[in-house]
């Protein structure tokens, strides 16, 4: 049976080196179920901008209090330790993640999969891929955009309508990275010396 973590990662920009995670979501998935769930604040560290302040909801006084990342770091990469790292627009929630899990000295090369991809070769033809549109057209739940949980459920809600029209073996045709990852242990973030 194949192991997810579908996560999602509200942060107070676009760019990794000079923005922080804000907000995390992570649904555990054994096949298509999910058994587990986390979630979070973060203290970003720096204040969150106007956009993304109107875009999310959230706030710098919402924030304040909250653990920084580093406070989380161990927890978090032992919750996606030997699972395939999912999200919809993998490349941005992964490039985040490796960040900050690489500030507090954990590797963190996963296999990866994203549901963006993975939707247009399932679900091909939808009037759109965002979360919000694909959800809608495919009758799943409605959500809270935008907040790391929901659209982690959400993400969660499309990797099992995938699973269940094509099968464990469909959805792994659109894993990257799984070679490099069964030479560790599939997933495994690991501590190292910095």
């Amino acid at each position: 049976m194949l192991k997810f973590a579908v996560v999602d990662l509200e942060t107070t920009g676009g760019h990794g080196e000079d923005n922080r995670i804000m907000e995390i979501g992570i649904a555990l998935m054994d096949g298509s179920k999910v058994v587990g769930t986390y979630h979070s604040l973060v203290d970003p560290g720096q204040p969150i901008s106007p956009f993304v302040r109107e875009l999310t909801g959230i706030t710098d006084e919402m924030v304040e209090g909250q653990p920084q990342f580093g406070a989380i770091a161990e927890h978090v990469a032992e919750l996606l330790r030997d699972r395939i790292f999912v999200a919809h627009n993998v490349l941005f929630d992964n490039k985040f993640m490796t960040a900050e899990l690489k500030r507090c000295c954990i590797k963190f090369n996963p296999p990866r999969l994203c549901t963006v991809k993975l939707a247009r070769k399932v679900f091909p033809g939808q009037p759109s891929y965002s979360l919000h549109k694909l959800t809608e057209s495919l009758g799943l739940p409605d959500f809270n955009h935008h907040r790391a949980l929901d659209d982690t459920m959400a993400a969660a809600a499309i990797l099992k309508a995938a699973l269940e029209k094509v099968g464990e073996a469909g959805v792994m045709k659109n894993v990257v990275n799984l070679s490099n990852a069964k030479k560790q242990a599939v997933g495994a973030a690991s501590v190292s010396s910095c």
